[in-house]
């Protein structure tokens, strides 16, 4: 939870920093609306990790919500920072009861690609999650994510791969958005699957899914500094030796960027 904290001071800071220079909202992004520019880079996706590194400073963003298909609350946080050119840094924190902890992360970012050289955005993303704030154990998981923008549609895909150190748990992800923006409304639909990949051990094989999935429309909200997001629809998950359940998640989320 402190770490939880610590995030959510971040979003204020970052709100605050650039609240005087917010500005009357116009169809294209401009300087004093980050918020804006972020939205559009899709950093306020729920499900899927954009494809362009460092349109912004920094931003932030924290949210809840519920599954019924897990039967629980949902919750996710996370702060990027540009350091240097093509490269940022990644601090997160996501909670779900199928493991029922916090999980803590940190990840490595890298643009690779640019649609304005290359035709498409490509970035890689290397996580190492731990399994709470207090365990040593963990997963590495590498997010390998393009991305292209049509005008004011916008396509992003990631294809994730993750894997814990004792190789007990081993699991493949894709995720995929698509959305519109229009000036400081973005709306569209956001979607993750993940799946196990061959037999789990250990602990993994009685709390890990071996499927789930995540997705729906959504909709984000931005001006200057601030952004505001939700998202519904299905949701799937089924551990090992269980029925998959299905049912609905909602979330709703705060952003802010610099």
């Amino acid at each position: 939870m402190r770490m939880m904290s610590s995030l959510a001071g971040l979003a204020v800071v970052l709100i605050f920093a650039s609240a005087a220079s917010a500005q009357e909202d116009v169809d294209k992004p401009r300087a004093a609306d980050p918020a804006i520019t972020a939205a559009g880079a899709g950093d306020y996706l729920p499900q899927t990790l954009s494809a362009r590194v460092a349109t912004t400073s920094a931003f932030a963003y924290g949210s809840g919500g519920y599954d019924s298909a897990r039967r629980g609350p949902l919750m996710d946080s996370a702060v990027e920072v540009a350091v240097w050119g093509p490269f940022a840094i990644r601090a997160q924190a996501s909670y779900s009861n199928d493991t029922d902890r916090m999980r803590p992360s940190v990840a490595g970012r890298v643009q690779l690609l640019r649609q304005e050289r290359h035709g498409v955005d490509g970035s890689l993303t290397v996580f190492f999650k731990s399994e709470g704030f207090t365990e040593t154990e963990g997963e590495i998981e590498t997010f390998a994510s393009v991305g292209h923008r049509f005008e004011q549609l916008s396509v992003v895909g990631n294809l994730v791969y993750g894997q814990d150190p004792e190789a007990n748990e081993r699991d493949g992800e894709v995720h995929a958005s698509l959305f519109h923006q229009r000036g400081w409304l973005l709306y569209g639909f956001d979607s993750r699957v993940r799946f196990a990949i061959g037999t789990q051990h250990g602990r993994a094989a009685t709390t890990e899914p071996v499927f789930d999935f995540t997705g729906g429309p959504l909709a984000v909200a931005a001006t200057g500094p601030v952004a505001l997001f939700a998202q519904a629809g299905p949701s799937a998950f089924e551990l090992a030796g269980s029925s998959t359940r299905w049912g609905v998640a909602m979330l709703a989320g705060l952003g802010g960027a610099y």
